[in-house]
């Protein structure tokens, strides 16, 4: 019998699946043991570890509502608190409007050629690396928007487009970087100035509950083979045949083609799509001092791009008089690190930043990696898109969410590109 399959229970293809149990018979498929993907937590020593930060950012009516309703009471609502290291200084993020803490000639400098590049006329540019310079100047760029982009996306920055900028990197205008220089912090600005948090039970806490909603409609433990687009049928790993009449993929683009018997020339689009992987060192400690929910760390002295505090956007995940954290370490796709020595660096840097004392204040240590972390913005990225989007609407098949989209998304995004799968696949309409 053929039925809607979605691939993938992490978010979106949950979200996907909650809209539709009154609506359309449907299956849920999973390759891991349970549900969850990325926004999934672990538990281990009474510590509760994200795979990094999962923050919920709600600016959408019906996704807020949703959310919230899903959360009831295991809810916090937190203003941020995010800085950049840099040079011994800590200074308030966004980095580019907040220049206040900044010795008085890197201030000098990084404002100076802020107005000479807001002065002039702007050109169009298709380069990261031209636009940064072209909107902040070239000090901003170099102490903090160069070094920290290349950490983060493990890929050089003039072959990076700026399709990807969206409200992740906030372009201020010049009184208002001249008073975050001389007066003092500015306040709520960038995306993610303001956002939820479970109270309790980690980012874990909303795939559970919905993955609770749609219990019967989920098989996990149940990875996908293959896929043929011209038979409509799915092969597991265990060689079950799955035949469906319509297919939702929240999974990662391009893995999802090459599996799949696509023409060539869509597989060839997809083996253009990039990628890297981040590493995540989890670290249960003494409780600390550090109050900030992130900091990011441009230098390359420091092995990860950012440090989160668990503890600070819930106290509930760490047992009493402990905390716990978070460093973020990323490589270009598939490359491996060595995890001994990173570790070893990692918390020498963190006793050196006074965050721990001495190697007796950590409790326990976890490990955990986004094999597909953040997707890149190469030049060939639209290309490919486009071909490969191109055959799957003949084919009739939905890709969406942050992999399956391949982009630069966050979780409200995909809750909500969850939601609009299941309208389109009922004809605008779905059951709750």
């Amino acid at each position: 019998m053929r039925k809607t399959v979605i691939i993938g229970a992490g978010l979106t293809g949950l979200s996907c699946g909650y809209k539709l149990k009154k609506k359309l018979d449907y299956l849920l498929i999973e390759k891991e043991k349970k549900a969850g993907g990325l926004c999934s937590s672990v538990s281990k020593n009474g510590f509760v570890f994200d795979y990094s930060g999962h923050l919920l950012h709600l600016r959408w009516e019906e996704t807020k509502n949703f959310v919230l309703g899903l959360l009831k009471n295991n809810q916090v609502k937190i203003k941020r608190n995010a800085q950049i290291y840099l040079k011994g200084y800590y200074i308030d993020y966004p980095f580019q409007i907040n220049l206040y803490n900044l010795p008085p000639e890197i201030k000098s400098k990084c404002v100076s050629d802020f107005l000479k590049a807001n002065i002039y006329e702007k050109k169009q540019t298709e380069n990261f690396k031209e636009w940064a310079i072209r909107t902040f100047g070239k000090s901003i760029c170099e102490y903090f928007m160069f070094p920290y982009n290349e950490k983060l996306f493990s890929y050089p920055l003039e072959k990076l487009t700026t399709l990807w900028l969206g409200n992740f990197v906030p372009r201020p205008d010049i009184k208002t970087v001249l008073e975050g220089a001389y007066i003092g912090k500015v306040k709520n600005l960038g995306y993610n100035y303001e956002f939820y948090y479970p109270k309790r039970g980690g980012i874990n806490h909303i795939t559970q509950k919905l993955a609770g909603e749609i219990k019967e409609k989920i098989m996990t433990d149940s990875e996908v083979k293959s896929v043929s687009f011209k038979t409509k049928e799915i092969v597991l790993k265990n060689g079950e045949k799955i035949k469906y009449s319509k297919l939702i993929n929240t999974t990662p683009l391009k893995d999802f083609i090459l599996i799949s018997d696509a023409p060539q020339k869509v597989k060839e689009a997809a083996k253009k799509l990039k990628h890297n992987t981040v590493y995540i060192l989890n670290i249960g400690i003494k409780k600390t001092n550090f109050k900030q929910h992130w900091i990011y760390f441009p230098q390359k002295t420091f092995p990860f791009y950012r440090l989160g505090f668990y503890t600070n956007f819930s106290r509930y995940l760490a047992p009493e008089n402990s905390d716990s954290l978070y460093a973020e370490v990323s490589v270009y796709e598939n490359e491996f690190i060595d995890i001994e020595k990173t570790q070893r660096i990692i918390i020498n840097q963190i006793k050196r930043l006074c965050i721990i004392k001495d190697y007796a204040d950590i409790k326990t240590l976890l490990w955990t990696k986004a094999d597909c972390g953040y997707v890149i913005y190469d030049f060939e990225r639209e290309k490919a898109l486009k071909i490969i989007f191109d055959y799957l609407n003949q084919v009739g098949v939905i890709s969406i969410g942050r992999y399956g989209g391949w982009k630069y998304s966050f979780m409200e995004e995909n809750i909500k590109e969850g939601f609009e799968a299941a309208k389109e696949i009922t004809g605008g309409s779905y059951g709750v």
